[in-house]
C-alpha cells in the first residue's frame, strides 16, 4: 500500500488563507455596520417614546391628526431646548450645593470666631421690685381680687399659677382690667381701652390689658435706684411711647405728674390721645429736633429706642435728649447689648453666624447695626437710621459721657435681655 502523501504548493495555501481573513475582516464591518445602525435605531425610538410620553401623546391618534408632521420637524429643537434646561438646572444644582458647603464652612469659621456657646457668666441684673403693681393693688381691697381670681378662665389661672410671685401681682392688675370690673378699675385708675388690631401696640390679650406693669415698674425703680424719685408736680418723658402702654400705667400711679408720651407712628398717636386722657401725646419726626422747649422735662424714658438707632442716629438723639432735659435731670434707656447675644442664642432668635458677627462688631467697633426691617419699614417707620442695634456699654458711655454722667446700670436687666443705663444731665 503505497504511503505517498499529496502536497499543497506553500503558495497557494498563503493565498486561501489570506482570502480567509478579508472574507472574515468584511464580516466583522458589517456585523458593526448593522450594529451601528441597530443602536442608533434603538436610541431614536427611545426618545420619540420619551418625548411622546413627556407630551402626553396618543401617538396612534396624533398622527391622523394635520399638525402631525409639523409637531414632528419641532421635536428635534424642542428636546434640544429640553436638554440644554436639564443641563441648566444642573448647574444651578451643583451651584447651590456650593453655597450649601460654603454656609457650612462659614457656620464652622463663626463658631472658631465667637464660640459655638454665647452663654455669660456675668448673669442678667434683673427687676427685683413691683413698686407701681403695689401701689395700684393697694387701692383695691381683697374682694376685688377674690372677685378677679373666681372670673379667671382655665389658661388665665395657669398662667397665675405658674408665675413668680412679682408677676403674679402684675397679672392680677391685668386680669382686673381686662374683667373690666367698675370698681377695680376707677380704684387703680387703670383704663380698659384696648388699640384695636390695626393699631400699633406692643402688647394684646388679657395679660397685657391696662397696660404693661412690668415696664411701669422698670422705670420707676430705674429711676428710684438713681436717685431720682417719681414725685409730684414733675415733667416726664415716654420717647417712643407707641400707643402708651408704659406711660398709661405710670399716669394711673402718679395722677400729679405731668406725663408726655411721642411717636412717629401716627394710628398709635391718635389712638392713645382719643383713649387715654390726662396724658399729652404727640407725633415726633423720624429725625431730631421735638417740638419741645429747652429743659422741658424732669426725666425721659425710652424703653428699647436705641436698640434701633444707627450709630449717627443715636448719637444725634442722645444730643436731643440733652436738649429737653433740664440740668440734673434724667434719662433712663434700654440697649442690645452682650446679654442679648445670651438671650437670643437660648431663644433661638438668630443664628450662630450672625450672632458671631454682631460679638465681632461690638468688640472692634463697639456697635452693630441693621435695617432688618426693609423698605416697608416698621409700622411706617422707614429710614436708614432705624433698624436694629447692639451697642457696648464702652460705645454709648463714650459718647454720652461729654453730656451725661452714668448713674445706673443693669445688664440684662430688661427682662434677661436689654440693658439698662439711666444717665443724669450734666
Amino acid at each position: 500500500m503505497s504511503t505517498e502523501r499529496t502536497t499543497e504548493p506553500a503558495g497557494e495555501r498563503s493565498d486561501e488563507a489570506d482570502v480567509l481573513r478579508e472574507r472574515v475582516a468584511a464580516l466583522e464591518d458589517e456585523l458593526a455596520e448593522r450594529a451601528a445602525r441597530t443602536n442608533a435605531a434603538l436610541a431614536a425610538a427611545q426618545d420619540r417614546t420619551y418625548w411622546l410620553d413627556r407630551l402626553h401623546i396618543d401617538l396612534n391618534a396624533f398622527m391622523h391628526r394635520p399638525a402631525a408632521a409639523r409637531l414632528v420637524r419641532l421635536l428635534p429643537a424642542a428636546r434640544a431646548v429640553y436638554r440644554g434646561m436639564r443641563k441648566a438646572r444642573h448647574s444651578l444644582h451643583l451651584a447651590r450645593i456650593e453655597r450649601q458647603l460654603d454656609a457650612g464652612r462659614d457656620q464652622a469659621a463663626s463658631r472658631e470666631l465667637g464660640g459655638r456657646s454665647f452663654h455669660r457668666t456675668v448673669e442678667p441684673s434683673e427687676l427685683r421690685s413691683a413698686a407701681i403693681t403695689d401701689l395700684l393693688l393697694a387701692r383695691v381691697g381683697a374682694e376685688d381680687i377674690e372677685e378677679v381670681e373666681r372670673r379667671l378662665d382655665p389658661g388665665e389661672r395657669a398662667l397665675l399659677e405658674t408665675a413668680g410671685e412679682l408677676d403674679r401681682r402684675r397679672l392680677l392688675l391685668s386680669f382686673g382690667v381686662h374683667q373690666e370690673l367698675p370698681d377695680f378699675l376707677e380704684r387703680t385708675g387703670l383704663r380698659a381701652d384696648a388699640p384695636p388690631s390695626d393699631v400699633h401696640s406692643m402688647g394684646r390679650g388679657p395679660a397685657a390689658a391696662g397696660g404693661s406693669p412690668y415696664y411701669a415698674d422698670l422705670v420707676a425703680d430705674a429711676l428710684g435706684a438713681a436717685g431720682a424719685p417719681l414725685e409730684k408736680g414733675q415733667r416726664v418723658l415716654d420717647f417712643g411711647c407707641s400707643s402708651g402702654r408704659v406711660v398709661r400705667v405710670l399716669a394711673a400711679a402718679y395722677a400729679d405728674i405731668e406725663w408726655h408720651g411721642c411717636d412717629p407712628i401716627a394710628d398709635a398717636i391718635e389712638w392713645a390721645r382719643e383713649h387715654l386722657p390726662g396724658i399729652r401725646f404727640e407725633r415726633s419726626p423720624e429725625r431730631p429736633p421735638l417740638s419741645y422747649g429747652d429743659n422741658s422735662f424732669d426725666a425721659v424714658y425710652a424703653i428699647s429706642i436705641w436698640s434701633h438707632f444707627s450709630p449717627r442716629a443715636a448719637q444725634a438723639w442722645l444730643e436731643e435728649m440733652h436738649r429737653i432735659v433740664k440740668a440734673d435731670g434724667h434719662m433712663a434707656l434700654t440697649t442690645h447689648g452682650h446679654t442679648t447675644l445670651a438671650h437670643d442664642e437660648a431663644t433661638g432668635m438668630r443664628g450662630d453666624q450672625q450672632l458671631a458677627e454682631i460679638e465681632r462688631s461690638l468688640y472692634e467697633r463697639g456697635a452693630w447695626f441693621k435695617n432688618e426691617f426693609g423698605p416697608q419699614g416698621d409700622h411706617g417707620v422707614a429710614n436708614e437710621g432705624w433698624g436694629t442695634a447692639f451697642v457696648s456699654p464702652e460705645w454709648l458711655l463714650a459718647r454720652a459721657t461729654r453730656d451725661w454722667e452714668l448713674v445706673e446700670f443693669g445688664p440684662g436687666r430688661v427682662e434677661g435681655n436689654q440693658d439698662l443705663y439711666v444717665l443724669r444731665r450734666r
